[in-house]
């Protein structure tokens, strides 16, 4: 079969652009989420790819505007080995709310791409939970004071159901409760610990839900256990403690040797059970 030359030109002209065509290169942007508040972080991913192929080592340009048009961010961030290159940054609490557009541009082998996305900042009203304890460090016996309250969009509200959960210092929950805040959005937890309960760092943790919104917060106390023994107060019980005890032995209130440090029993006098009570604790600290 023969070809007339008009076909020839046709199927080389249908022919020429994939024998000549350059690969294409594409960058493309986008933001973890579209809609933002007020203080959030914001995420932004960029991917550069070379007719479907991821490109490494691209330098990308970024610039991000507020709703004004101002820029606010521009940065050169590179891509990975899967093309890929992130940027985060986190709004300011006064920050413009509107839509804010994200730019990014790349150039490899002559060739440039361009691409934009956007994502919106709105007033997203914050459920805000705080617990705290009355104090740092408690002795056994002790009244421990958990308290807090809960605002939504910086007002205080009533009703709120506060799980309190109080861990010890090996993690293990010891109390749970489930609280209700009052007219200022305040609630309120009371407990004691012994003398057997472990002695080191307790965790507190508290959530509440509202409006469909989940807050968490936490805190801690250490529990001090008190060494009776440790007459002088030095932190370890030793024989220094066991030689006031033999110092004041057989006083009472009105001696001149009375050390009431020393009466361990609280008796009113410092007799062999003050003593055996030191021997039993040697070498115990705080």
């Amino acid at each position: 079969m023969k070809f007339s030359p008009l076909w020839l030109f046709i199927l080389l002209f249908l022919l020429l652009p994939s024998v000549f065509s350059h690969p294409q290169l594409e960058i493309t942007v986008y933001t973890n989420k579209s809609l933002y508040g007020r203080g959030e972080k914001v995420e932004i991913y960029g991917e550069v790819m070379l007719d479907g192929v991821p490109l490494e080592n691209i330098m990308v340009a970024l610039e991000v505007r507020d709703p004004l048009a101002n820029s606010i961010i521009t940065r050169t961030v590179e891509t990975n080995s899967s093309g890929v290159c992130t940027l985060s940054f986190s709004l300011d609490s006064e920050c413009l709310l509107g839509t804010y557009t994200v730019h990014v541009s790349c150039s490899h082998d002559g060739e440039n791409a361009s691409n934009s996305s956007s994502f919106d900042v709105e007033h997203i009203p914050s459920l805000i939970l705080i617990v705290k304890t009355s104090n740092e460090t408690y002795k056994p016996g002790e009244t421990i004071v958990i308290f807090g309250n809960v605002t939504y969009d910086n007002s205080p509200v009533q009703g709120i159901l506060v799980a309190v959960e109080v861990q010890d210092p090996e993690g293990t929950p010891i109390v749970i409760r489930v609280l209700e805040t009052g007219q200022q959005g305040n609630y309120e937890l009371t407990l004691q610990l012994t003398s057997e309960s472990k002695r080191g760092e307790y965790s507190v943790h508290a959530s509440a839900n509202h409006e469909g919104k989940q807050t968490m917060a936490s805190t801690t106390f250490q529990l001090e256990i008190e060494l009776i023994t440790d007459i002088n107060g030095d932190g370890v019980v030793n024989i220094v403690d066991l030689y006031m005890a033999a110092q004041a032995w057989g006083t009472s209130p009105g001696d001149p040797k009375w050390n009431p440090k020393c009466d361990l029993d609280g008796n009113g006098v410092i007799n062999i059970i003050d003593l055996y009570l030191v021997a039993r604790d040697f070498g115990k600290k705080i």
